[in-house]
């Protein structure tokens, strides 16, 4: 993750390192379920932005067999964190178990 350094605030220096800083905020959801075809779960980030970031990407990080046919987004983004959802792609809309499944997700600002 790397905090936040572009937040400006009074009396702060501009030093090589602060330019070079970002806003962007990342880090992994593990996540669990039985026997669904969809799933939501809550994300905080770590800290929070001053306002709602620009954009949350999510990748689901595994091709294990239950992932197969499943995506993930960002819904509900708020400045401290945003909802997880997870959906099925496929027609046959099969249940499947997912079991500390590492789902990455980036925060823009």
């Amino acid at each position: 993750m790397t905090v936040p350094g572009t937040l400006w605030q009074p009396g702060m220096l501009l030093t090589p390192d602060r330019l070079l800083a970002n806003d962007d905020q990342d880090g992994i959801a593990l996540v669990s379920f039985t026997t669904q075809t969809s799933w939501t779960q809550a994300v905080v980030f770590p800290e929070a932005y001053p306002a709602v970031p620009s954009g949350v990407t999510t990748e689901i990080q595994s091709g294990a067999g239950p992932t197969a046919r499943w995506d993930t987004r960002a819904i509900s983004i708020t400045a401290t964190g945003f909802t997880l959802f997870a959906y099925i792609t496929d027609l046959a809309n099969s249940a499947v178990t997912w079991s500390n499944v590492p789902v990455f997700w980036r925060a823009t600002y």
